[in-house]
């Protein structure tokens, strides 16, 4: 029997280092900085107090202002940027494409369209110079499984895109002088720009806590209420918790009545509303959604 429970015991350690580890990646979510210090649970110190190091609570860190020297610079193939672009593609390209480039690997076989073989001159969606390799970096391509890697730095697009380069001996018929102007023209890429946040894990749990937590429910107004919101809003209002979380998550419903009333008509029941809503007049709707804006509670 014990040897039973420390098997179910192992498997929920498992799981659980697997969950640790994705939420790791949301703790690079620069967007979460933006709240400010403390707005979410522990500030830094608070949290480490007394307690041994944890590679995932640290400060949080707004990106500073940075210039990449413009595509000429970025466009030069060094030993840094294959090195710097070999540890990407490892992270982030080799389960499709292959440690060699040939996109002969288990996921590419059941993938359409295949990944592109970065060994051959073959089949490139929008070409296989710098420029090219670098703007589908930048945007991904549509329809296929390649996405935008536009989190990444345009010095580590840029590493990246040496790196793929370096799988075909093919010549990639490349134009430095006439790429840098293009690149600098498209993508501003001799301009400052600000680098990413740093945001402990902490901190980001507390704020997707916070985002995703049910909101209050809607406040029905009390019987004495007789007024012509109030009886709309008793009448029509089937489930105030379901209610307010369907207008949760739409933006712009409180400024527009039209969008409003979408959504109590959409989906009712089981959006929280009754289907008789359908039957309102105009001033009605007005009414009803005036009643609604000051009884759904706005999410913070």
């Amino acid at each position: 029997m014990r040897d039973k429970m420390t098997s179910q015991e192992s498997k929920i350690l498992a799981a659980s280092g697997g969950a640790l580890a994705a939420v790791v990646l949301v703790g690079a979510v620069g967007a979460l900085f933006m709240r400010g210090p403390g707005a979410y649970g522990p500030t830094y110190r608070q949290a480490t107090a007394g307690a041994p190091a944890d590679p995932t609570v640290f400060e949080s860190v707004r990106g500073k202002m940075e210039s990449s020297g413009g595509a000429a610079a970025l466009l030069a193939v060094t030993p840094q940027a294959l090195a710097r672009g070999k540890s990407l593609y490892a992270d982030s390209c080799a389960g499709c494409h292959g440690d060699d480039g040939n996109a002969k690997t288990p996921v590419a076989a059941v993938m359409s369209p295949p990944p592109r073989d970065f060994t051959s001159p073959r089949g490139w969606t929008r070409g296989y110079t710098l420029a090219e390799t670098y703007r589908t970096l930048t945007e991904g391509v549509a329809g296929t499984g390649m996405a935008a890697f536009d989190t990444l730095s345009p010095a580590d697009r840029f590493a990246l895109a040496h790196y793929v380069q370096s799988f075909g001996k093919f010549d990639h018929k490349d134009d430095l002088a006439a790429e840098a102007k293009l690149l600098d023209a498209k993508y501003h890429l001799a301009k400052m720009v600000r680098g990413p946040n740093k945001v402990s894990v902490p901190v980001a749990m507390a704020h997707m806590a916070a985002e995703y937590a049910a909101p209050r429910a809607v406040v029905l107004p009390l019987a004495s209420d007789r007024s012509p919101g109030a009886r709309l809003c008793r009448r029509l209002v089937s489930d105030p918790v379901r209610a307010a979380t369907i207008l949760s998550q739409l933006p712009g419903w409180r400024e527009k009545l039209d969008v409003f009333a979408a959504a109590v008509l959409e989906g009712a029941p089981a959006n929280g509303f009754r289907p008789a809503a359908a039957l309102l007049t105009r001033a009605q709707w007005r009414a009803f959604h005036a009643e609604l804006v000051a009884r759904a509670p706005a999410r913070r």
